[in-house]
């Protein structure tokens, strides 16, 4: 069902549980159209919010790029790709980008061909989300991923002020949207067990 849904449609939405395989899914198929060339660039809008209750580690020094590798997007690119090293590869040769959400306001994917990603999609409000969706052009796709019931970080981006939230009430019914939501935790058995806590 995922799948049918990121070949046929200009924006998927996948939920689930930590574990399930959102981001599995998504990287993987948007790294195999790069690979394909049927996109030009892979772009990730990233909203770089500390996990809830977990302390903040302050600022971070170096350039935008290697403030956001330092971060929880750079984590986990490293973990999906295949470290540090290869994730900084690709955004050298400008097969990937890393837009933080402080900076995508006048920001146009036209023209780009390009596949955007937006992960952790459960830590945006309405505005936000909404801002970035107005940046994809024509030319691109978009996929966004999330856990709205067990993974919102901040009080802000609750209830009805939830961005991933609101697309689905918005999208939902048009031709190119598709939604998906993964129930089973593939992680691992501790992962499984962990998500009754």
């Amino acid at each position: 069902m995922v799948a049918d849904s990121l070949m046929n449609n200009k924006i998927t939405m996948i939920k689930g549980p930590a574990g399930a395989g959102k981001s599995h899914l998504a990287t993987g198929y948007l790294f195999h159209l790069l690979d394909k060339e049927k996109i030009d660039k892979i772009i990730i809008f990233c909203n770089t919010v500390a996990t809830k209750n977990a302390a903040k580690l302050g600022f971070y020094p170096g350039s935008r790029d290697e403030k956001l590798l330092d971060s929880q997007i750079g984590n986990f690119l490293s973990s999906k790709i295949g470290g540090k090293i290869a994730v900084e590869q690709l955004i050298n040769t400008e097969k990937l980008l890393l837009l933080p959400m402080s900076d995508i306001r006048g920001y146009d994917t036209s023209g780009m061909n390009a596949g955007i990603y937006i992960t952790e999609a459960q830590n945006l409000d309405v505005e936000l989300l909404k801002l970035a969706l107005q940046r994809v052009g024509e030319d691109s796709i978009i996929i966004l991923d999330g856990d709205t019931k067990s993974q919102v970080d901040l009080i802000d981006y609750e209830g009805i002020n939830n961005g991933m939230q609101r697309a689905s009430k918005i999208f939902r019914g048009e031709k190119i949207y598709g939604e998906v939501e993964l129930k089973q935790i593939h992680r691992s058995q501790i992962a499984e067990i962990a998500n009754r806590m």
